[in-house]
């Protein structure tokens, strides 16, 4: 009874200098996930140098979205095991996309013999910005590939199609007499390619929300990658979108913002649909007439 007791007063002396100097770091390989990848949270223990084998720590942490304004609350537990490195792993499937925040609130584990349990309280924080999935484009790429096979061979930079009403001054009676259609010279305002887009939630469904981002990321980055500019709008903001990189800005900025997505300045505008499927994408934009 005497040596249990000792190994008691051991075990539990131990785990109190372990709780005191337990340090806990918090990182990520990436701060930028995309919708279905899994979160992996690295949290990095230093201050135990014990050369037990294993630990088995209780968890204790926060998750929020900012844009759905959701927050769980969650406890999971992780074997961490000192000889194999100073960190562990805490993974979250991440299903919806959105800006999360995750803090660390407190880890707990027992001593040796099962008999006493401490608890250190955290306040570890990150956050990371998750991307919405994007669909691909291939009737409209092909579409896009058959107009530059046929247009190939002729400069035709800085000019467009003739349209009911063009100034006869402005025809390029060069590229006429080579492919026999009638092309007038852009003015400056036209050099610049430009569209608009509208967001708008009024008529989704909270859980379609990241359907919803999806089908505006995939026809967003459809005509940014035919080198379109575009002006989008979100509640009383507008983003000009001149480069792919900053489509990480954008989403930062809509999902912290504290927008409300309504319709109201919708007027001439392409309203981003809620689409099902990528070829219901596609059409939408074939309607658009690139």
């Amino acid at each position: 009874m005497a040596s249990l007791f000792v190994v008691l007063a051991y075990s539990v002396c131990r785990c109190q200098s372990e709780q005191k100097q337990m340090i806990l770091t918090i990182e990520m390989d990436s701060l930028v996930l995309t919708e279905g990848d899994e979160a992996e949270i690295r949290l990095r223990i230093h201050g135990i140098t014990s050369k037990i084998n294993s630990y088995t720590f209780r968890l204790e942490y926060e998750m929020a979205s900012k844009f759905r304004k959701q927050r769980m609350r969650k406890k999971k537990n992780i074997v961490w095991n000192p000889q194999e490195g100073d960190s562990i792993t805490l993974s979250e499937m991440i299903t919806e996309c959105d800006s999360y925040h995750i803090q660390i609130c407190s880890v707990s584990w027992e001593d040796l013999t099962g008999m006493y349990k401490v608890k250190k309280e955290f306040n570890k924080q990150i956050s990371f910005l998750v991307m919405p999935k994007r669909y691909e484009m291939g009737f409209m790429q092909e579409k896009i590939a058959r107009r530059d096979l046929m247009e190939q061979g002729f400069e035709y930079d800085g000019v467009r199609k003739y349209q009911e009403g063009d100034r006869i001054s402005r025809v390029h009676w060069n590229l006429y007499a080579a492919t026999g259609g009638l092309w007038v010279r852009k003015n400056e305002e036209e050099e610049e390619e430009r569209v608009k887009i509208g967001l708008s939630l009024d008529d989704i469904e909270k859980d379609r929300i990241s359907d919803y981002m999806a089908a505006f990321y995939s026809i967003s980055f459809f005509l940014k990658s035919q080198g379109v500019i575009q002006e989008i709008y979100y509640g009383e903001h507008k983003y000009l979108l001149c480069h792919i990189e900053q489509y990480e800005e954008l989403f930062t900025d809509i999902f912290c913002g504290k927008y409300e997505l309504s319709s109201d300045p919708m007027e001439h505008l392409y309203k981003i649909p809620l689409c099902e499927k990528g070829q219901d994408l596609q059409k939408f934009l074939y309607d658009m007439e690139l």
